[in-house]
């Protein structure tokens, strides 16, 4: 395995001393985000599943903190696809204060917040970064990197993490992989973002999607048996009605079935596309 041409993105997760205030943004943001209070008269920030979802038609402002002109306008170009499935818009804005700023630090790899969680950092902090691009980089991993990391600003967890997933990771061959270069993972890294799997009850999710831009590629030598990823570099036809379930691009909202997973959206046109487990 080539590490020079193998990069993941990191999901980045806030601390647990911000998730409360981060829910309080979200709730503010978007009251749909609210799906279930854990103890009834619990403080819904302090007691809830609370999804990350921006409000339907947001104009989300997108700032870059760094790179140079080609850099940034391959960044845009790929961005704006997400806009032609989703009721959202992004405006790329010089003003750092805008809710999403991009950073370019090449020892920090690439990573995005979850949705709305970008409301939580400091305005002088990134809530994004690309870690290898430059005048180099071709249009397939401008492309394969800015639609998985901006999928992640608009709320979309890795696909590769979801109850339907089941992947037969040689979870040792991971850990030393992941370990090294280009990524330098701690353990706990590696766990949160290719171990950890999200539980059925908490979950609206579809049959495992191989093509979804936000599955990691998965080469063989890293799994038991015969068992790979390819690499993706577009939307998958389920990216596309799932983020529109997402963010319908009409402005009436149909309520889910389920109210209990942070990962519901409130707005969905076809639930029977989706799976839930309620039996967990």
């Amino acid at each position: 395995m080539d590490h020079a041409e193998f990069k993941l993105c990191m999901l980045r997760v806030l601390p647990p001393e911000k998730q409360a205030e981060a829910n309080r943004v979200a709730l503010e943001e978007n009251p749909e985000n609210l799906l279930r209070s854990s103890e009834e008269g619990m403080s819904p920030e302090l007691g809830a599943l609370v999804a990350k979802k921006w409000s339907l038609g947001r104009v989300i402002r997108v700032y870059f903190m760094g790179g140079d002109a080609f850099v940034r306008s391959k960044v845009e170009q790929y961005a704006h696809e997400w806009e032609r499935y989703a009721n959202i818009r992004f405006h790329f804005v010089n003003d750092p204060t805008a809710e999403i700023r991009i950073a370019f630090d090449p020892e920090a790899g690439s990573w995005s917040y979850l949705g709305t969680d970008c409301l939580s950092i400091a305005p002088h902090e990134p809530t994004m970064n690309y870690g290898w691009f430059d005048q180099g980089t071709s249009d397939d991993e401008f492309a394969r990197t800015v639609l998985h990391e901006f999928g992640h600003a608009l709320a979309n967890p890795h696909e590769h993490q979801t109850p339907a997933a089941d992947i037969p990771w040689d979870v040792e061959a991971v850990k030393r992989y992941y370990r090294g270069a280009p990524n330098f993972w701690s353990d706990k890294e590696i766990y949160d973002n290719l171990f950890y799997q999200y539980l059925p009850k908490d979950t609206v999710y579809t049959a495992f999607d191989p093509k979804s831009i936000m599955v990691y590629e998965i080469p063989n030598n890293l799994t038991i048996g015969d068992f790979e990823v390819k690499g993706n570099k577009e939307l998958s036809e389920t990216d596309k009605k799932f983020i529109a379930a997402q963010y319908p691009q009409n402005s009436q909202s149909v309520q889910m079935e389920n109210r209990d997973n942070p990962f519901a959206w409130a707005s969905q046109p076809r639930v029977e596309e989706f799976t839930h487990d309620q039996s967990r």
